[in-house]
């Protein structure tokens, strides 16, 4: 990420939060929105973990492409304690990231914000199943916060006209 050194990440996003901020701020409409996420990513506000880089890629759209460029600035650097974060979340927490395409970057949000002290952004809801939890459910149970993404624009104050 830009700036190197430690992180003061606020925000770990999910796959389908930008996804979803892709098709509610379209660019062409909204384009301060992502010029400023774009910049909290350069301040290291925000970020992502490799594997929800690759989920994105999959999608191969215009939204990727975006993020393509930015790589640099959004993807967090793969680290000893994000790992052993993520093998300590898929041991403890059953059918938590199964490896389907879907929802294998589920664990890398909850613990990047767990690595970092950070909220996660997500669209997916509680679901009280921890037999298949969902990002919700596993925040609750470690005591992560969680938010949307149209929370980073209130708390972040960013301008969207």
């Amino acid at each position: 990420m830009a700036g190197g050194g430690q992180l003061r990440l606020r925000y770990s996003l999910d796959s389908d939060a930008v996804i979803q901020a892709w098709i509610d701020y379209p660019i062409d409409f909204f384009p301060k929105v992502w010029e400023s996420l774009h910049q909290l990513a350069k301040d290291d506000v925000v970020g992502i973990a490799p594997v929800i880089y690759e989920e994105l890629e999959r999608g191969g759209d215009e939204l990727f492409d975006w993020v393509k460029t930015r790589k640099g600035d959004f993807v967090v650097e793969n680290s000893d304690e994000l790992q052993e974060a993520v093998t300590y979340l898929v041991n403890t927490y059953s059918n938590f990231g199964l490896i389907t395409g879907k929802n294998e970057g589920d664990p890398y949000v909850v613990a990047l914000a767990m690595v970092e002290d950070c909220l996660v952004v997500t669209n997916e809801s509680m679901t009280n199943n921890m037999n298949g939890p969902k990002v919700p459910d596993v925040c609750r149970a470690e005591g992560i916060r969680w938010t949307k993404f149209v929370d980073i624009i209130r708390n972040e104050d960013l301008d969207v006209g």
